[in-house]
């Protein structure tokens, strides 16, 4: 029996006072009341990006890299860093994680940090902060920065990356917590390079105000998608004319636009956007502090022979739930038919034959998953996803026992 009403992968975490801020914003912001660079950070200078693709991009331009040079990317990310890696002529190589808690492979990043390698990224994922102490120390060691990616990792104004940390980078894309549509922050503890970045910066064309009014438009829209009886009928009728309701989605909440992928790359945010970023810093606390709660129950209702990334972690902030699974389309399906809209995620791996376990990851389903969900609804999700890995194994151990 088709379900009508759907719970979302995951919502738009943008209120509507927020869309109201930002249109508002929009019309009256000036450079003046966005130009504020200890943002998030009050002891470190901060930088407000378009995105932290852009931050990353500016880094690599000041630093001034190119053929030759490499850049050693952790676990998995987004395809989009491998490429503007790989723009600036820096090579971009891989290091290996355990994909159920995404931890390094400490003895292989060893292995792969060469006499060309400049700089080490490393993700914290789903919300989780990973103790990057020992990569620190050993980026350390060899003389090469380390590029924190907290892309997934924003948990409010209590934590802003690690001081040991070159650069430590915030994304408020549309898909993130405490999402302002678009743009990232910069967080830079190295003076010199803070100051060539914002000479870089300041070079750069300025987003059309027009652009990001048009964004807070469309996703205002898809936020009433979100609705859950408004995306099952959405949902449905698509999957009745066989449309592929999953890949749609995911074109349509990229960062990224449909113009030029390194204009858009480097442009500079409007006034408006650093206002919104600014406001969704500043206000963030309680939202994500509901989020642990949610979270947490699911999670702990989630049954033990679920491989369920990141079990038993300390999670600042739930992003996303993901899971381990074989048979990824089955999964989603049989979670659809209960009315849980189950994806795949983004990440990727760099093609590397090693990186086993980020490989593993890139595979991994990522629950639906939102605070709004009353107690009851995290306990049927919790109950389908265990219910499947149940029947799963009992199939499995017939299938043994008749062999």
């Amino acid at each position: 029996m088709t379900k009508l009403r759907w719970w979302p992968c995951k919502d738009i975490d943008f209120s509507w006072s927020d869309v109201g801020f930002a249109l508002r914003n929009c019309v009256f912001a000036t450079k003046t009341q966005a130009d504020k660079k200890g943002l998030l950070d009050p002891v470190h200078q901060s930088l407000v990006c378009i995105s932290v693709r852009a931050g990353f991009d500016l880094y690599l331009a000041a630093r001034g890299w190119g053929q030759g040079d490499e850049c050693l990317f952790v676990g998995v990310n987004v395809p989009d860093m491998f490429r503007i890696a790989e723009s600036r002529g820096v090579r971009a190589v891989g290091a290996d994680i355990d994909p159920l808690t995404t931890e390094v492979d400490l003895l292989q990043l060893r292995e792969r940090i060469s006499q060309n390698t400049r700089c080490i990224v490393i993700p914290h994922l789903f919300g989780y902060r990973y103790c990057i102490d020992a990569v620190i120390e050993l980026a350390n060691s060899h003389g090469i920065d380390v590029v924190e990616d907290c892309a997934q990792a924003f948990a409010g104004t209590k934590w802003s990356g690690n001081d040991g940390a070159t650069l430590s980078l915030f994304s408020f894309g549309p898909m993130k917590t405490s999402t302002a549509l678009q743009g990232g922050i910069a967080i830079v503890r190295d003076s010199y390079l803070f100051e060539s970045m914002c000479r870089l910066h300041a070079a750069n064309p300025t987003q059309p105000t027009w652009r990001y009014f048009a964004r807070v438009l469309r996703f205002s829209f898809m936020k009433i998608a979100t609705h859950r009886l408004i995306y099952g009928m959405f949902v449905n009728t698509l999957r009745r004319f066989g449309v592929d309701h999953e890949a749609l989605i995911h074109a349509s909440t990229k960062s990224t636009t449909g113009t030029n992928f390194e204009r858009w790359l480097r442009m500079k945010p409007c006034a408006a956007l650093v206002c919104v970023v600014q406001n969704q810093v500043v206000n963030s606390d309680d939202d994500i502090q509901l989020r642990k709660i949610k979270g947490a129950q699911l999670t702990n209702a989630i049954g033990d022979r679920v491989p369920l990334v990141l079990r038993d972690r300390h999670l600042d902030a739930y992003w996303m739930v993901p899971v381990l699974v074989d048979d990824r389309e089955g999964f989603k399906e049989a979670l659809r038919c209960d009315g849980f809209d189950a994806m795949s995620g983004r990440l990727t791996a760099i093609e590397e034959v090693t990186c086993v376990g980020a490989k593993t990851l890139q595979n991994a389903v990522m629950l639906p998953f939102s605070p709004r969900m009353s107690d009851g609804e995290l306990r049927r999700l919790s109950a389908v996803v265990t219910d499947y890995f149940e029947a799963r194994d009992e199939i499995e151990s017939v299938h043994v026992s008749n062999t």
